[in-house]
């Protein structure tokens, strides 16, 4: 059963979606957005803070488990009783600032960033402001006391290297290929390592500029073979041409990339040569 939820009116899914804003930037040594990110964070989760206090109830189910089913049905229940306890008029207002600011200092797409554990924010979000019938509110409740029941460690081990990964893979990465592969190159497989974070969206704006950037590449490539009417090496150069045309009418996907990692090098050994 599928129960309406506002994830924008969702204090832990706007923190979740700042955090993997802010390991975006530091993967890709984006101090300027960084420190953007940073500022936000402490505008809005200092200590206290009526969103503080709101996260830290979400959490409180969602770092709990392993407890009895009679214990869970109490903790929910106590739990829900604090969250109605804090000023929800001055939390919504602070929500309403923190999108208004993110809209503004980032970007609304920092909304679409897949976030891993989105269910269970949702599910905890229903639950704190369902005003359904007794069935749905009793389903959402039985979902909620078998995740506080379940053993999660293997779940939280994976949670936590999830949150690492990014950096850490990155900077070995790029300390062995700093200097076999090119910037663009670099660049290409670095943003298509994090795409997993972000559902797709930087790779997909990086990719666009990057084919861009080729095809005026590969358009001189192509005037300077016809003026030298080397026609062998022509014909290669405008299927080339032709796959980059293909890329605008294709989902982006390990294959393309690849093929753009090797036309990324075919249009520098060109230029060289050239």
């Amino acid at each position: 059963m599928k129960m309406k939820h506002n994830k924008k009116r969702n204090t832990a899914f706007l923190y979740e979606c700042l955090v993997k804003e802010l390991t975006k930037s530091i993967v890709r040594k984006d101090t300027h957005k960084q420190n953007k990110i940073i500022s936000i964070m402490k505008e809005f989760f200092y200590k206290n803070s009526p969103l503080k206090q709101d996260l830290k109830l979400y959490r409180s189910i969602l770092e709990n488990n392993k407890m009895t089913k009679d214990f869970a049905v109490r903790f929910l229940f106590e739990t829900k009783k604090d969250y109605a306890n804090l000023d929800r008029k001055l939390i919504f207002n602070e929500q309403t600032n923190l999108i208004k600011s993110i809209n503004e200092n980032l970007s609304p797409s920092a909304f679409a960033n897949f976030i891993s554990n989105y269910k269970d924010l949702a599910s905890i979000g229903t639950y704190f402001n369902s005003s359904a019938n007794a069935k749905s509110r009793l389903l959402i409740e039985s979902k909620l006391v078998r995740h506080l029941t379940s053993d999660k460690r293997e779940e939280q081990k994976m949670k936590h290297i999830d949150n690492l990964s990014y950096k850490t893979f990155v900077n070995k990465f790029n300390e062995t290929y700093n200097r076999s592969l090119r910037k663009e190159q670099k660049d290409l497989l670095t943003n298509y390592i994090i795409s997993f974070s972000d559902n797709g969206l930087g790779l997909k704006t990086f990719m666009n500029e990057e084919i861009s950037r080729l095809k005026s590449e590969l358009g001189i490539a192509l005037l300077n073979e016809k003026k030298s009417k080397n026609e062998e090496f022509l014909a290669k150069l405008q299927q080339v041409c032709d796959k980059l045309e293909s890329f605008s009418k294709m989902p982006i996907d390990e294959g393309m990339v690849k093929d753009l990692f090797y036309i990324q090098n075919l249009i520098q050994e060109v230029k060289k040569d050239a």
